[in-house]
């Protein structure tokens, strides 16, 4: 045997050295994405995270304050049918109305204990109140807006029957 022919390795045979070296250079190329493109780009992507990042704070206020001002709402209104109420109790049977004066005294009680402003409007048995309320809010001071004012409405009826029991 000749000395180049003990040193011929066969061709389907590679070391194992060059087939983890063509396999890193594969995954070296798909490794990293380049989100930025050419250089000087830089910055893209957290500019997109910081936009989503406002309007994902933007939706959680208007859901937030906006459900505090539907329950403001609500509250305002119940308070509203509260204070008629309490203005028409002040009926006296034998009276041909609501006296106007003793109405709104007991009106202006209810607002008060209810945290409320607002007035009432008397004619002959029917009362009609009005409250208003006033309620912070929390995300909303991030654009301006520091407060909202709601206001709700309420009416109340006597029904009187003379021959009935009291």
């Amino acid at each position: 045997m000749t000395p180049a022919a003990t040193q011929k390795q066969p061709t389907s045979m590679t070391p194992t050295s060059d087939r983890r070296r063509s396999r890193g250079q594969l995954a070296a190329r798909f490794r990293r994405i380049d989100w930025h493109g050419e250089e000087g780009s830089g910055g893209g992507m957290s500019l997109m995270m910081l936009g989503a990042a406002v309007a994902l704070m933007m939706i959680l206020g208007l859901i937030v304050d906006g459900g505090a001002k539907a329950r403001a709402l609500d509250h305002a209104g119940a308070i509203a049918a509260e204070t008629a109420r309490a203005a028409a109790a002040t009926y006296r049977p034998g009276d041909a109305a609501i006296d106007p004066i003793v109405a709104d005294v007991a009106a202006r009680d209810y607002l008060a204990a209810a945290g409320a402003t607002g007035s009432i409007a008397v004619a002959g048995m029917t009362v009609t109140a009005t409250a208003t309320l006033t309620a912070r809010t929390v995300f909303l001071p991030l654009v301006g807006i520091d407060e909202f004012t709601v206001t709700g409405d309420g009416q109340a009826h006597v029904a009187y029957d003379p021959g009935g029991a009291p």
